[in-house]
């Protein structure tokens, strides 16, 4: 039997999601790896079916997280930034045409050492490099349309005592200097 165009990149999308739907679903869990980053963030895929709400809410980070993740005065700060989203219930809206994901995943030191990766996260991570701790998995992604490259972008799905949480956008509780 031959397949259409069309039924190809159905069926190539649907077998490429089959291990995140098994992860999403809490039997694995996610690993502090790419796929596991990638498995969080299609989650909140127009396609995915998931409860995006209560996928969200599980990437609320605690008090202990943000902790581990940036020094104080950053982590106290961002805590209590965040907080106001979180108990709005938002998340994250992906509209149904960006079904593909770019992913970067890097240990922390490698933005506090000023890597090239470094250049691909937000210039705003720059001013809170004295404040992130080391040897921690930190994802900026984008959720895109196929074949593109620019899209809704999101910084901060870090992983952190054994879990993915999420801590976006750090440098807006750093003033700039």
């Amino acid at each position: 039997m031959i397949l259409s165009l069309v039924s190809r990149r159905v069926l190539l999308a649907t077998a490429a999601t089959l291990p995140f739907a098994r992860l999403a679903s809490g039997q694995e869990g996610f690993p502090p790896t790419e796929r596991g980053a990638r498995a969080v963030a299609a989650q909140f895929l127009a396609s995915s079916g998931v409860d995006q709400r209560a996928a969200m809410s599980k990437l609320r980070p605690t008090q202990a997280d943000y902790l581990a993740v940036y020094k104080e005065p950053v982590a106290g700060a961002l805590e209590a930034e965040n907080d106001r989203h979180w108990e709005k219930g938002e998340t994250l809206r992906v509209g149904a045409t960006r079904s593909e994901i770019l992913m970067i995943v890097v240990p922390t030191d490698d933005l506090i050492d000023g890597k090239p990766v470094l250049s691909e996260f937000p210039g705003g991570y720059r001013r809170v490099l004295p404040y992130l701790k080391r040897g921690i998995p930190i994802a900026r992604f984008k959720y895109v349309e196929p074949g593109k490259t620019t899209g809704l972008a999101v910084d901060g799905l870090v992983h952190v005592n054994g879990r993915w949480v999420f801590m976006p956008k750090p440098w807006t509780v750093v003033k700039a200097e």
